[in-house]
């Protein structure tokens, strides 16, 4: 009888924890497809604002968003046409040099630890199985929400037709939302909605400018320095920029590591370059180009992108910020205008 009940128990305990752990699937998955949907949403507000201006001038709006996608693609091409030969051959120059400067720093370490005293097992540098295993590691926690192909180009469709459908009829969706709220609410809906969508626009807009010229100032500062790539890095510098702060971190550190494998003065004028270029980001650009559009403190930056980031991966980080300015705009229009 006793082993019955133990068995039964047993039985029991092992069908909850294989319902557990397919509950923690399917909800790790509506979350991906949640984050690729807010992705999609993101693009179709950056869309909407060109859509609008051409709207005005009595285009209509499936032909202006067929006209901005066209536009974007000749400029794309044209762009990769025009940069591909120098882009290709400091890509590659990054790639041969990063090995070598890993290693030269693995050794410098090691060399300074032993006239320290202390002994670092394990010489003979990087291999290059190491390396690949390294850089294995950080694309699969880089592409670990596109597990497999199916998945990868469901999140393609996502993100190229997501934002298609909602910028060419936008309408639609937003009556839906508003009708479920009660009637005498649904004029204030429509408010709330109109100021984040201005206010993440604004914020749009002006970190598209920053990353820009923050493209444009490292590429110039790397090439005055002589580190390899510069263009190429310059440009990587710009794009991760799109993160305030958490951005211009990850931005110094492929140039540094190749600065200090040549030269460690030349490290030094790396990291000095990027402190200016973040200060004229957050001291000029910033104030300049955001105008009135969102300003989020640098504590709500950090913490939004590290729980963003720890919950949801690379595209947490990414959609983390956003999602601030808009629950900062909700917050202000719900709660500090009504206790005001």
């Amino acid at each position: 009888m006793n082993g019955s009940v133990t068995n039964r128990g047993l039985l029991r305990a092992v069908l909850v924890a294989f319902a557990l752990l397919l509950a923690y699937r399917f909800l790790a998955e509506v979350a991906a497809t949640v984050l690729l949907l807010a992705a999609g949403l993101l693009l179709a507000v950056a869309l909407s604002a060109p859509v609008e201006a051409l709207h005005r001038r009595k285009v209509p709006r499936a032909a202006s968003v067929a006209l901005i996608y066209l536009a974007a693609a000749a400029v794309l091409g044209g762009g990769a046409y025009l940069l591909y030969p120098v882009l290709a051959e400091q890509v590659s120059q990054f790639a041969a040099a990063l090995p070598d400067a890993l290693s030269q720093l693995v050794g410098r370490a090691r060399r300074l630890a032993s006239d320290l005293g202390i002994e670092i097992g394990g010489g003979g540098g990087m291999s290059p199985s190491d390396l690949a295993k390294g850089v294995r590691r950080v694309l699969g926690g880089a592409l670990g929400l596109f597990g497999s192909l199916a998945s990868f180009l469901t999140g393609l469709i996502v993100i190229l037709f997501v934002p298609l459908y909602l910028a060419a009829m936008p309408e639609p969706v937003v009556r839906w939302v508003v009708r479920l709220f009660l009637p005498g609410k649904r004029a204030r809906t429509r408010e709330v909605l109109g100021e984040a969508r201005a206010s993440l626009l604004g914020w749009l807009g002006g970190r598209l400018i920053s990353m820009a010229i923050v493209g444009v100032l490292a590429t110039i500062a790397l090439y005055l320095i002589g580190v390899p790539g510069a263009l190429f890095l310059g440009i990587f510098s710009g794009l991760v920029s799109f993160v305030p702060l958490i951005g211009s971190v990850a931005g110094v550190v492929p140039p540094l590591l190749l600065a200090l494998a040549g030269n460690p003065i030349d490290g030094l004028w790396v990291v000095a370059a990027y402190v200016a270029i973040q200060q004229v980001e957050s001291n000029v650009l910033t104030p300049l180009v955001m105008k009135e559009a969102a300003s989020l403190h640098p504590v709500v930056v950090i913490a939004s992108v590290t729980v963003g980031g720890t919950a949801f991966g690379v595209l947490g980080t990414l959609l983390a910020v956003p999602a601030s300015v808009v629950a900062g705009v909700l917050v202000n229009k719900l709660w500090f205008e009504r206790i005001e």
